[in-house]
């Protein structure tokens, strides 16, 4: 074999039993688990109390548009902070790497703007 798919070989060895796992796991649910289907089971549970409404309310697309919001600056808080921290010790590739995070910091930029310009944050319209 070639050296280079020896150093890979645990690799996929790890991918591959990871899924036999996985697909052995939902297997054994599906044929060993149990098949009583009652109305009961059906049921939207609200911690004890008889239902108000049915399970499949609609959920208004300002929710993701925020939730969205959420992800961008946590990302955000996820690249740069780390970068800030050891900035000392990144003096040697200082140039580089302040052209990488001013990449990424025009692409967060652009998302923010998506978010002014549909108005995520307007729940009142």
């Amino acid at each position: 074999m070639d050296s280079s798919v020896l150093e890979v070989m645990p690799i996929i060895v790890m991918l591959a039993f990871a899924c036999l796992v996985g697909t052995g796991a939902l297997l054994l649910g599906r044929f060993l688990g149990p098949r009583k289907y009652d109305k009961v089971k059906y049921e939207t549970y609200e911690c004890g109390i008889l239902p108000l409404e049915t399970a499949n309310r609609k959920i208004s697309v300002k929710y993701y548009l925020v939730a969205i919001l959420f992800l961008l600056f946590d990302l955000e808080v996820a690249f740069l902070l780390p970068v800030a921290l050891a900035w000392k010790e990144l003096v040697t590739v200082g140039p580089i790497i302040l052209y990488l995070m001013g990449f990424f910091f025009i692409f967060f930029l652009a998302g923010l703007w998506y978010e002014f310009k549909v108005k995520a944050l307007e729940w009142e319209r």
